[in-house]
C-alpha cells in the first residue's frame, strides 16, 4: 500500500511537471540556460575535484534532453518505431554521461578500471549504432542521436498552424480552415508547413548501396579499433592516432561519393564530421609534439597584444592541460 501511495504521488507529481514545462517554455529555457552557464563557471572552483565539475555540467545537458522529450512527445507523438527511440535515448544519455564515467572510474577504481569502463561504454555504444544501420536501416547516425530540440522553430511552426489550420488525428497532416483562407483572386495554393519536431530529425532511409554502409560502419567502429591499437601500442603513440585519422577520411571519402544523394539533416552531420578533423591537432601525440607550443603561443601574443583578450587567453591556456587530457580522444 505505501508502494502504491508512493508511486501515485510520483506519477502526479510527473504529470503536474509535464503540465508546467508545456505551460512555461520561455521560463523553461531561462532556468536551463541559466544553469547551464553556471555549469561553465564551476572549472576550477572545487580545487581538483574534477568529478564535481563535469557533473555541474552534465546534470543541465540531461535536464535540457528531458525537457525536450516531454515537449516533443506531449505535442507530436513519435515518428520513428519504439526500438529506434529506445536506442536513440540510451546513446543520448550516454553520450551526456560518458566523460563523468570516466572521470568517476578514474577516481573510484583506477587507471584499469577507467579503461574497463571506457571499452565498455564504446562496446555499448557501437553496437547500438550498428543496430541502427543494419536493423532500422539509417545511413547517417547522429552525434548525440537526438539533438536538442529547437524551440523557437516548434513555436512558430505550430503557432502558424494553429492561427491557418489544424492537424488530421490519423495524419497529422495540416488542413488549412475555411476562416483563415483567403480571396481566391489572391490567395496561394500552397500546403500549410507541417508541425515541426524541431529536430534535426533523422529518418530511415535503406542504405541501398554497400559503400554507405561501409561508410558508416568504419566510423562507428573507429573507436574500437583505437582502442585496440592503443592497447597494443601504448598510449601517446602515433599508430592509433594515425589509424583513427585514416578510418576518418576513408569513411567520409565514401561519403562524398553520394552527397547528392543525402537529406539536409545528412548533410549536416557529414559536415559535423569534417570540421572535427580540426580536432586532431589537440589529440595526442600530434598535441604533444606539434601544436601545444603554438597554441600556448598564440594565447600569451592574444593577451599582450589585443585589448581584454587576456581575460579569455589566460583562463584557456590554464585549463588547457585539463580540457586536452579529458575531453579529447579519437572515440569522443
Amino acid at each position: 500500500m505505501v508502494a502504491e501511495a508512493i508511486s501515485c504521488k510520483m506519477s502526479k507529481m510527473f504529470e503536474s511537471y509535464k503540465k508546467w514545462i508545456m505551460e512555461n517554455p520561455q521560463l523553461i529555457r531561462d532556468i536551463e540556460s541559466t544553469v547551464k552557464w553556471m555549469s561553465y563557471f564551476t572549472i576550477g572552483r572545487f580545487g581538483n575535484s574534477s568529478f564535481i565539475s563535469e557533473l555541474t555540467y552534465t546534470m543541465p545537458n540531461l535536464l535540457i534532453f528531458f525537457n525536450d522529450r516531454l515537449i516533443s512527445i506531449n505535442k507530436y507523438g513519435s515518428k520513428i518505431s519504439e526500438v529506434q527511440s529506445k536506442i536513440k535515448i540510451w546513446l543520448t544519455v550516454v553520450e551526456y554521461v560518458e566523460t563523468l564515467l570516466e572521470v568517476w572510474a578514474r577516481k573510484a577504481l583506477g587507471e584499469s578500471g577507467r579503461w574497463l569502463v571506457i571499452s565498455f561504454v564504446q562496446t555499448f555504444k557501437a553496437a547500438m549504432r550498428l543496430i541502427l544501420v543494419y536493423r532500422c536501416k539509417e545511413r547517417i547516425t547522429l552525434n548525440p542521436p537526438f539533438p536538442p530540440l529547437n524551440r523557437e522553430k516548434v513555436s512558430e511552426n505550430c503557432a502558424d498552424r494553429t492561427q491557418n489550420g489544424f492537424s488530421l488525428k490519423r495524419s497529422g497532416m495540416v488542413v488549412r480552415s475555411v476562416r483563415s483562407s483567403e480571396a481566391p483572386e489572391v490567395r496561394k495554393w500552397e500546403p500549410l508547413p507541417q508541425c515541426s519536431h524541431g529536430y534535426n530529425q533523422m529518418t530511415s532511409y535503406p542504405a541501398s548501396k554497400n559503400s554507405l554502409i561501409l561508410a558508416e560502419t568504419l566510423y562507428i567502429i573507429k573507436p574500437l579499433l583505437h582502442l585496440g591499437c592503443l592497447s597494443l601500442s601504448g598510449e601517446k603513440q602515433w599508430k592509433p592516432w594515425l589509424l583513427s585519422l585514416t578510418l576518418d577520411l576513408m569513411s567520409l571519402k565514401l561519403f562524398n561519393q553520394e552527397t547528392r544523394t543525402f537529406t539536409q539533416e545528412e548533410k549536416t552531420e557529414i559536415f559535423r564530421r569534417r570540421l572535427s578533423l580540426l580536432l586532431y591537432i589537440m589529440r595526442s601525440p600530434f598535441y604533444d609534439k606539434c601544436s601545444r607550443d603554438k597554441i600556448y603561443s598564440m594565447l600569451k601574443s592574444l593577451s599582450q597584444t589585443v585589448p581584454f583578450a587576456r581575460l579569455i587567453a589566460e583562463p584557456v591556456a590554464n585549463h588547457l592541460p585539463y580540457w586536452q587530457d579529458t575531453y579529447f580522444y579519437m572515440w569522443s
